[in-house]
Protein backbone atom coordinates (compact mmCIF):
# COMPACT_ATOMS: atom_id res chain seq x y z
CA UNK A 1 0.00 0.00 0.00
CA UNK A 2 1.30 3.43 -0.88
CA UNK A 3 0.23 6.85 0.29
CA UNK A 4 0.82 9.50 -2.36
CA UNK A 5 4.07 7.96 -3.57
CA UNK A 6 4.85 6.88 -7.12
CA UNK A 7 6.44 3.50 -7.71
CA UNK A 8 10.17 3.82 -8.35
CA UNK A 9 13.14 1.43 -8.38
CA UNK A 10 14.71 0.19 -5.11
CA UNK A 11 17.75 2.47 -5.19
CA UNK A 12 15.80 5.55 -6.27
CA UNK A 13 13.12 4.68 -3.71
CA UNK A 14 15.65 4.64 -0.88
CA UNK A 15 17.36 7.83 -2.04
CA UNK A 16 13.97 9.53 -2.18
CA UNK A 17 13.34 8.61 1.44
CA UNK A 18 16.82 9.68 2.54
CA UNK A 19 16.40 13.08 0.93
CA UNK A 20 12.94 13.62 2.41
CA UNK A 21 13.97 12.62 5.94
CA UNK A 22 17.19 14.63 5.75
CA UNK A 23 15.25 17.72 4.70
CA UNK A 24 12.78 17.22 7.57
CA UNK A 25 15.58 17.02 10.14
CA UNK A 26 17.32 20.08 8.68
CA UNK A 27 14.14 22.15 8.82
CA UNK A 28 12.55 21.02 12.11
CA UNK A 29 15.27 19.54 14.34
CA UNK A 30 18.47 21.48 13.67
CA UNK A 31 18.38 23.03 17.15
CA UNK A 32 18.46 19.53 18.65
CA UNK A 33 21.74 18.82 16.89
CA UNK A 34 23.24 22.02 18.22
CA UNK A 35 22.52 20.73 21.75
CA UNK A 36 24.11 17.40 20.81
CA UNK A 37 27.45 19.13 20.22
CA UNK A 38 28.22 18.69 23.93
CA UNK A 39 26.71 15.21 24.29
CA UNK A 40 28.99 12.83 26.21
CA UNK A 41 26.85 9.70 25.78
CA UNK A 42 27.99 6.94 23.42
CA UNK A 43 24.37 6.32 22.33
CA UNK A 44 21.64 8.95 22.20
CA UNK A 45 17.91 8.53 21.53
CA UNK A 46 16.86 11.12 18.96
CA UNK A 47 13.09 11.66 19.19
CA UNK A 48 11.06 12.66 16.13
CA UNK A 49 7.39 13.60 16.34
CA UNK A 50 4.95 11.33 14.53
CA UNK A 51 2.97 14.27 13.12
CA UNK A 52 6.15 15.70 11.57
CA UNK A 53 6.82 12.41 9.79
CA UNK A 54 3.26 12.08 8.51
CA UNK A 55 3.25 15.66 7.20
CA UNK A 56 5.68 14.64 4.44
CA UNK A 57 3.95 12.53 1.75
CA UNK A 58 7.15 10.65 0.84
CA UNK A 59 7.87 9.69 4.46
CA UNK A 60 4.23 8.86 5.13
CA UNK A 61 4.25 6.45 2.20
CA UNK A 62 7.23 4.59 3.61
CA UNK A 63 5.69 4.47 7.09
CA UNK A 64 2.67 2.74 5.61
CA UNK A 65 4.69 0.37 3.43
CA UNK A 66 7.44 -0.87 5.76
CA UNK A 67 8.13 0.73 9.16
CA UNK A 68 11.22 -1.42 9.80
CA UNK A 69 12.85 -0.29 6.58
CA UNK A 70 11.99 3.34 7.29
CA UNK A 71 13.61 3.16 10.74
CA UNK A 72 16.78 1.59 9.31
CA UNK A 73 17.17 4.11 6.48
CA UNK A 74 16.23 7.15 8.60
CA UNK A 75 18.67 6.17 11.34
CA UNK A 76 21.42 5.86 8.74
CA UNK A 77 20.64 9.40 7.58
CA UNK A 78 20.88 10.69 11.15
CA UNK A 79 24.32 9.19 11.67
CA UNK A 80 25.78 9.85 8.21
CA UNK A 81 24.58 13.38 7.50
CA UNK A 82 24.50 15.02 10.91
CA UNK A 83 27.60 13.68 12.62
CA UNK A 84 29.26 17.03 11.90
CA UNK A 85 27.24 18.59 14.74
CA UNK A 86 28.81 16.33 17.37
CA UNK A 87 32.18 17.04 18.95
CA UNK A 88 32.39 13.62 20.60
CA UNK A 89 31.68 10.27 18.91
CA UNK A 90 28.03 9.43 19.46
CA UNK A 91 25.64 7.05 17.72
CA UNK A 92 22.11 8.34 17.23
CA UNK A 93 19.12 6.01 17.58
CA UNK A 94 15.84 7.12 16.04
CA UNK A 95 12.86 7.08 18.41
CA UNK A 96 9.22 7.83 17.65
CA UNK A 97 7.28 10.23 19.83
CA UNK A 98 3.85 11.84 19.97
CA UNK A 99 1.76 9.03 18.53
CA UNK A 100 -1.92 9.92 18.42
CA UNK A 101 -4.92 8.51 20.27
CA UNK A 102 -5.63 6.53 17.11
CA UNK A 103 -2.65 4.30 17.98
CA UNK A 104 -3.77 3.53 21.56
CA UNK A 105 -4.38 -0.17 22.24
CA UNK A 106 -4.41 -2.66 25.09
CA UNK A 107 -1.93 -5.53 24.99
CA UNK A 108 -4.64 -8.08 25.74
CA UNK A 109 -6.55 -7.02 22.61
CA UNK A 110 -3.71 -7.91 20.23
CA UNK A 111 -4.30 -10.59 17.59
CA UNK A 112 -2.30 -11.89 14.64
CA UNK A 113 -4.08 -9.49 12.29
CA UNK A 114 -2.21 -6.68 14.10
CA UNK A 115 1.27 -7.80 13.07
CA UNK A 116 3.44 -5.14 11.41
CA UNK A 117 1.20 -2.39 12.83
CA UNK A 118 2.33 0.38 15.18
CA UNK A 119 0.51 0.99 18.47
CA UNK A 120 0.84 2.71 21.84
CA UNK A 121 0.44 0.68 25.05
CA UNK A 122 0.31 1.66 28.74
CA UNK A 123 2.21 -1.11 30.49
CA UNK A 124 3.81 -2.37 33.69
CA UNK A 125 7.24 -4.02 33.47
CA UNK A 126 6.99 -7.28 35.43
CA UNK A 127 10.21 -8.94 34.27
CA UNK A 128 13.30 -8.58 32.10
CA UNK A 129 16.20 -10.65 30.82
CA UNK A 130 19.90 -9.84 31.13
CA UNK A 131 21.23 -7.79 28.20
CA UNK A 132 21.93 -9.77 25.04
CA UNK A 133 24.07 -9.06 21.99
CA UNK A 134 22.48 -8.89 18.54
CA UNK A 135 24.43 -8.92 15.26
CA UNK A 136 22.56 -6.15 13.46
CA UNK A 137 24.91 -5.74 10.50
CA UNK A 138 27.15 -8.41 8.99
CA UNK A 139 29.90 -7.61 6.50
CA UNK A 140 30.96 -10.20 3.93
CA UNK A 141 34.08 -10.28 1.75
CA UNK A 142 34.27 -12.59 -1.26
CA UNK A 143 36.82 -15.34 -0.58
CA UNK A 144 37.79 -15.82 -4.26
CA UNK A 145 41.42 -15.05 -5.00
CA UNK A 146 41.86 -11.53 -6.37
CA UNK A 147 38.25 -10.48 -5.71
CA UNK A 148 37.65 -7.37 -3.59
CA UNK A 149 33.84 -7.50 -3.41
CA UNK A 150 32.45 -6.63 0.04
CA UNK A 151 28.79 -6.39 1.01
CA UNK A 152 27.07 -5.32 4.23
CA UNK A 153 23.73 -6.94 5.10
CA UNK A 154 21.33 -5.80 7.81
CA UNK A 155 20.31 -8.80 9.90
CA UNK A 156 16.90 -9.53 11.39
CA UNK A 157 16.57 -10.16 15.10
CA UNK A 158 16.32 -13.83 16.13
CA UNK A 159 16.52 -15.09 12.55
CA UNK A 160 19.06 -17.16 10.65
CA UNK A 161 21.95 -14.97 9.54
CA UNK A 162 21.52 -13.74 5.97
CA UNK A 163 24.47 -13.96 3.58
CA UNK A 164 25.00 -12.63 0.05
CA UNK A 165 24.09 -14.54 -3.07
CA UNK A 166 26.47 -14.96 -6.03
CA UNK A 167 29.35 -12.48 -6.04
CA UNK A 168 28.60 -9.95 -8.84
CA UNK A 169 32.28 -9.42 -9.66
CA UNK A 170 33.01 -13.13 -9.90
CA UNK A 171 29.84 -13.60 -11.96
CA UNK A 172 30.91 -10.88 -14.39
CA UNK A 173 34.32 -12.50 -14.74
CA UNK A 174 32.76 -15.94 -15.23
CA UNK A 175 30.45 -14.70 -18.01
CA UNK A 176 32.92 -12.43 -19.77
CA UNK A 177 33.64 -13.32 -23.39
CA UNK A 178 30.52 -15.43 -23.81
CA UNK A 179 27.89 -14.83 -26.45
CA UNK A 180 24.41 -13.76 -25.26
CA UNK A 181 22.99 -17.23 -25.85
CA UNK A 182 25.88 -18.81 -23.98
CA UNK A 183 25.49 -16.38 -21.07
CA UNK A 184 21.84 -17.31 -20.69
CA UNK A 185 22.79 -20.95 -20.23
CA UNK A 186 25.89 -20.23 -18.13
CA UNK A 187 23.93 -18.17 -15.58
CA UNK A 188 22.19 -21.41 -14.57
CA UNK A 189 25.53 -22.94 -13.58
CA UNK A 190 27.28 -20.10 -11.77
CA UNK A 191 29.95 -21.28 -9.33
CA UNK A 192 28.87 -20.98 -5.71
CA UNK A 193 30.37 -17.93 -4.02
CA UNK A 194 32.21 -18.27 -0.72
CA UNK A 195 32.47 -15.41 1.79
CA UNK A 196 34.42 -14.49 4.89
CA UNK A 197 33.02 -12.29 7.64
CA UNK A 198 34.84 -8.97 7.98
CA UNK A 199 35.12 -8.87 11.76
CA UNK A 200 36.09 -5.21 12.04
CA UNK A 201 32.94 -4.19 10.12
CA UNK A 202 30.46 -6.22 12.15
CA UNK A 203 27.96 -4.19 14.13
CA UNK A 204 26.54 -5.56 17.36
CA UNK A 205 23.95 -3.80 19.50
CA UNK A 206 22.53 -4.54 22.94
CA UNK A 207 18.97 -5.86 23.24
CA UNK A 208 16.80 -6.94 26.15
CA UNK A 209 13.44 -8.71 26.49
CA UNK A 210 10.83 -7.22 28.81
CA UNK A 211 7.77 -8.91 30.31
CA UNK A 212 4.79 -6.54 30.27
CA UNK A 213 1.19 -6.36 31.42
CA UNK A 214 -1.56 -3.90 30.61
CA UNK A 215 -2.15 -1.22 33.26
CA UNK A 216 -5.32 0.76 33.73
CA UNK A 217 -5.20 4.00 35.78
CA UNK A 218 -7.48 4.19 38.79
CA UNK A 219 -7.85 7.60 40.40
CA UNK A 220 -9.24 6.11 43.63
CA UNK A 221 -6.59 3.50 44.28
CA UNK A 222 -3.84 1.28 42.82
CA UNK A 223 -3.78 0.74 39.09
CA UNK A 224 -5.26 -2.50 37.82
CA UNK A 225 -3.48 -4.88 35.44
CA UNK A 226 -4.43 -7.01 32.46
CA UNK A 227 -4.76 -10.78 32.19
CA UNK A 228 -1.71 -11.83 30.19
CA UNK A 229 2.04 -11.30 30.18
CA UNK A 230 3.46 -10.03 26.88
CA UNK A 231 7.00 -9.78 25.57
CA UNK A 232 8.75 -6.73 24.11
CA UNK A 233 12.30 -6.20 22.92
CA UNK A 234 14.20 -2.97 23.59
CA UNK A 235 17.61 -1.98 22.29
CA UNK A 236 20.56 0.37 22.70
CA UNK A 237 20.14 2.93 25.51
CA UNK A 238 16.74 1.48 26.50
CA UNK A 239 18.52 -1.65 27.77
CA UNK A 240 18.48 -1.78 31.61
CA UNK A 241 16.80 1.64 31.66
CA UNK A 242 13.40 0.36 32.85
CA UNK A 243 13.57 -1.91 35.92
CA UNK A 244 10.84 -4.24 37.09
CA UNK A 245 7.94 -2.16 38.39
CA UNK A 246 8.32 0.62 35.82
CA UNK A 247 5.10 2.12 34.47
CA UNK A 248 5.76 3.00 30.84
CA UNK A 249 3.96 3.97 27.66
CA UNK A 250 5.41 2.00 24.76
CA UNK A 251 5.30 2.99 21.09
CA UNK A 252 5.86 -0.40 19.49
CA UNK A 253 5.28 -2.42 16.34
CA UNK A 254 3.84 -5.93 16.49
CA UNK A 255 5.84 -8.86 15.12
CA UNK A 256 5.79 -12.65 15.34
CA UNK A 257 8.38 -15.05 16.69
CA UNK A 258 8.67 -18.82 16.97
CA UNK A 259 8.14 -20.72 20.19
CA UNK A 260 11.15 -21.41 22.43
CA UNK A 261 13.22 -24.42 21.44
CA UNK A 262 11.48 -24.43 18.06
CA UNK A 263 12.11 -22.88 14.63
CA UNK A 264 9.90 -21.37 11.96
CA UNK A 265 10.43 -24.52 9.88
CA UNK A 266 9.55 -27.03 12.60
CA UNK A 267 6.48 -25.40 14.10
CA UNK A 268 3.66 -23.33 12.60
CA UNK A 269 2.64 -21.80 15.94
CA UNK A 270 3.71 -18.23 16.60
CA UNK A 271 3.86 -15.80 19.49
CA UNK A 272 3.51 -12.04 19.18
CA UNK A 273 6.39 -9.83 20.25
CA UNK A 274 6.61 -6.04 20.43
CA UNK A 275 9.53 -4.12 18.95
CA UNK A 276 9.79 -0.89 20.92
CA UNK A 277 10.34 2.32 18.92
CA UNK A 278 9.82 4.81 21.77
CA UNK A 279 9.11 4.92 25.53
CA UNK A 280 7.58 7.49 27.90
CA UNK A 281 7.42 7.12 31.69
CA UNK A 282 3.84 7.14 32.97
CA UNK A 283 4.17 7.42 36.74
CA UNK A 284 6.37 6.72 39.73
CA UNK A 285 7.90 3.28 40.10
CA UNK A 286 5.14 0.75 40.98
CA UNK A 287 5.37 -0.99 44.35
CA UNK A 288 1.80 -2.02 45.12
CA UNK A 289 0.43 -4.46 42.54
CA UNK A 290 -0.81 -7.30 44.76
CA UNK A 291 -2.05 -9.42 41.85
CA UNK A 292 1.24 -9.29 39.91
CA UNK A 293 3.77 -12.11 40.05
CA UNK A 294 7.15 -10.48 39.56
CA UNK A 295 9.48 -12.47 37.34
CA UNK A 296 13.03 -12.13 36.03
CA UNK A 297 12.36 -13.22 32.46
CA UNK A 298 9.53 -13.23 29.90
CA UNK A 299 7.26 -16.20 30.48
CA UNK A 300 7.94 -17.98 27.18
CA UNK A 301 11.68 -17.31 26.96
Amino acid sequence: MSFGRQEVGPEADEQELMNAFGALIESRYKSDFEMLSTCEEEIFSFEVEWDDLCADPVIQGHLGDNLDRFMTVAERVLNDRFIRFMENPCRLVLRLSGLTAHHKRRLDSLRMRDRRKLFTFDTLVVGRTPPLGYLKKASYACAAKGCDFVRDIEQRLARQRESPGPCPKCTERFLSGLEPEEKEIATRFLPRSSYNLVNENLRYIDVQYLSLMDVLPNAEGPWSVGQHVWTAVVDEDFVDAYPIGSLVRLHASVHVDHLPERTFDKDTRRVMILRVEGIDLLDEHATHFDEVTWTSEPSWR
